[in-house]
């Protein structure tokens, strides 16, 4: 069954969060850009309250940035399993030798690093999708996430068609990638995308009542687990 992940800034929303179902948990500072991070101490707040009830990832901005981000404080912070890091004005640059380098330490850290892609490849200037996923699945990744560089051109099917996703995702399942779909994901949005082909579905404006930059509400996030639960049965 495909599983919910709700994108939170900060300890009372993952508890809205986990009190409605969410079965992932994910760290993001949404007014800091589509992988906005939180800072380390809301980090390790927001670690206290998923411990032992879902898991934790966390944004930490944009590929170019890594080395010289406050994101990095993200490596010290126990709990979070995933960091997730974009590729925003990557497509001319030598990326995977940058990429694998912020792997590496990112493993070394106890930690995993998800391979990002943004369906709205040419507005984030970022490299093409299966580029990515051949990338990630040479680095022995385990995690591919789909989602959207500017949250003002729409949703992810507006972007990336179903079939396109299904090609991509199937693809990436096959090389033993754990698939992930973002992106403005209404709940018609969801009910449209590829499930089966779609190991977890993340969230924000969905679970704050259609406003990434609201609140994440318990209620919203229990009607997106009923949702999805609904489309697994049929």
């Amino acid at each position: 069954m495909t599983q919910l992940l709700v994108s939170v800034r900060d300890a009372a929303e993952a508890h809205a969060a986990l009190d409605g179902g969410a079965d992932w948990i994910d760290l993001k500072e949404p007014t800091s850009g589509p992988l906005g991070a939180v800072t380390a101490i809301v980090a390790r707040n927001v670690a206290e309250v998923a411990e032992g009830r879902a898991s934790l990832s966390a944004a930490a901005g944009e590929l170019l940035d890594w080395p010289h981000s406050a994101a990095r404080d993200l490596l010290a912070v126990d709990g979070v399993t995933q960091l997730k890091l974009g590729l925003s004005a990557c497509a001319d640059g030598d990326w995977q030798q940058a990429w694998l380098a912020a792997q590496r330490e990112i493993i070394d850290a106890g930690k995993e690093l998800v391979a990002v892609v943004y369906a709205d490849a040419d507005r984030a200037h970022s490299p093409a999708p299966f580029d990515v996923l051949e990338a990630a699945a040479a680095a022995r990744a385990r995690w591919l996430l789909i989602d959207t560089f500017d949250k003002g051109s729409g949703t992810l099917l507006e972007l990336f068609e179903a079939t396109q996703l299904r090609a991509l995702f199937e693809r990436a399942q096959a090389l033993g990638l754990t698939t992930a779909a973002a992106g403005r994901l209404t709940p018609a949005a969801i009910e449209a995308l590829p499930l089966d082909a779609i190991d977890v579905v993340a969230v924000r404006s969905a679970a704050c009542g259609g406003d990434r930059r609201g609140t994440v509400n318990t209620h919203s996030v229990a009607a997106l687990q009923t949702l999805l639960r609904g489309c697994a049965i049929f």
